[in-house]
């Protein structure tokens, strides 16, 4: 009887800590796993929006959002649109011209610093994007606050 009590303690405890390996070896596995695929995010600085004069010119994107409607806001709620139309960039709001580089790069990590998202021009002129709108009042309203911030900011309008 005593010996019986007493395999089943050393099972109850063998069984214990085979259960602990197994999910200690889970847990490593995953990280190795995690680790493996995502060691770029990990490893690496986040991407700045401001180009370095290193880099390669990239076009802005456009986003494509589905077509907004006028509706009261009980319809809301029955509504399978919950995002705004597509729209396509027509108003881009730019501080510049600088004709060296180095000038604009300055500009840009200024502007990004007091946190508005900023883009660097390719070529000769180059221009500090800060914002694309497709509502010209928007555009209007960055570019005012700009201004009074001492910027010389215009409206590009394609």
């Amino acid at each position: 009887m005593e010996n019986k009590k007493s395999l089943k303690a050393f099972t109850s405890i063998l069984t214990k800590v085979a259960g602990l390996v197994f999910f200690a070896f889970l847990a490593i596995s995953l990280g190795v796993i995690f680790g493996t695929l995502f060691k770029d995010w990990v490893s690496e600085d986040p991407l700045s929006p401001v180009q370095g004069v290193t880099e390669s010119y990239q076009e802005p994107l456009t986003v494509k959002l589905p077509e907004k409607e006028e509706q009261d806001a009980s319809s809301y709620f029955y509504s399978d649109e919950f995002f705004p139309s597509e729209t396509s960039v027509k108003f881009k709001v730019q501080v510049g011209p600088f004709q060296v580089r180095e000038e604009a790069m300055q500009v840009a990590n200024t502007l990004q610093n007091e946190g508005y998202p900023v883009f660097v021009s390719k070529g000769i002129p180059y221009y500090v994007q800060v914002g694309a709108f497709s509502n010209p009042n928007n555009a209007s309203n960055l570019k005012t606050e700009l201004v009074s911030k001492g910027y010389s900011a215009y409206i590009k309008e394609e």
